[in-house]
């Protein structure tokens, strides 16, 4: 399954595993993020890591055996090395409200080789905050410094406004994905252009992000400057 996972990615771009999160487990996830973007008064709210996520699914996820093989197992078959025996970079993102805005449209690589996404909940009406990709845009750099100027060359207003300007003129390069709750998409969000679409103001869209695998983890630079 990995290994067929894996080509699916690199050739497609994405793939997907149909109803991952069982509907018990999806149901309390919702549960969570509709009271945590209520007590927000109803705006965007992100969470980084586990500790925070009660009693979901999403607190054990990262440590589910099964879940942790899978991701392994991907890489592995892509890059034909050992996985590294490392954990996960987790995010819970809450889009809602007028601030939604500010979150979406925003084209980016991701640090970390594979993606892992799911959906909690989507808009049942307007916008439903479409994932879009640009499959497999560049190749892994070879040092810390080739990704940082990668992201330099992409993380800017001129930039940006040439995505956007693309995407809104419909690119056939771009993918873009309607997703169902409790689905899981994997795509290689080191290599892939990526964002999201926005949701209207009344609605919610939850994901949750977990990165598998920093390339640069060990780098000299990198750790330098986290430090300033």
């Amino acid at each position: 399954m990995s290994k067929a996972l894996a080509l699916e990615i690199t050739s497609k771009g994405y793939a997907v595993v149909e109803d991952y999160v069982g509907p018990d487990d999806l149901r309390m996830a919702q549960a969570f993020v509709f009271d945590a973007v209520t007590a927000n008064g109803g705006e965007y709210i992100g969470f980084a890591g586990t500790q925070d996520l009660g009693d979901t699914f999403l607190a054990s996820l990262p440590a589910d055996p099964d879940f942790v093989a899978l991701c392994r197992n991907i890489y592995e078959s892509a890059i034909g090395q050992p996985a590294p025996d490392v954990g996960f970079y987790q995010i819970l993102r809450c889009l809602s409200g007028g601030s939604a805005k500010k979150h979406s449209m925003r084209f980016h690589f991701d640090s970390y080789i594979l993606t892992a996404l799911i959906p909690i909940t989507v808009p049942d009406h307007g916008n439903p905050g479409r994932l879009a990709i640009h499959p497999n845009t560049r190749d892994i750099r070879r040092t810390y410094l080739g990704n940082l100027i990668d992201k330099v060359l992409v993380d800017n207003r001129l930039s940006q406004a040439l995505f956007n300007w693309a995407y809104h003129r419909g690119s056939k390069r771009v993918v873009r994905l309607s997703l169902k709750p409790g689905s899981l998409y994997l795509f290689w969000g080191y290599r892939s252009l990526h964002t999201n679409e926005p949701c209207d103001a009344d609605a919610i869209r939850a994901t949750a992000l977990l990165h598998y695998a920093d390339p640069h983890a060990d780098s000299w630079i990198k750790q330098r400057l986290r430090r300033h």
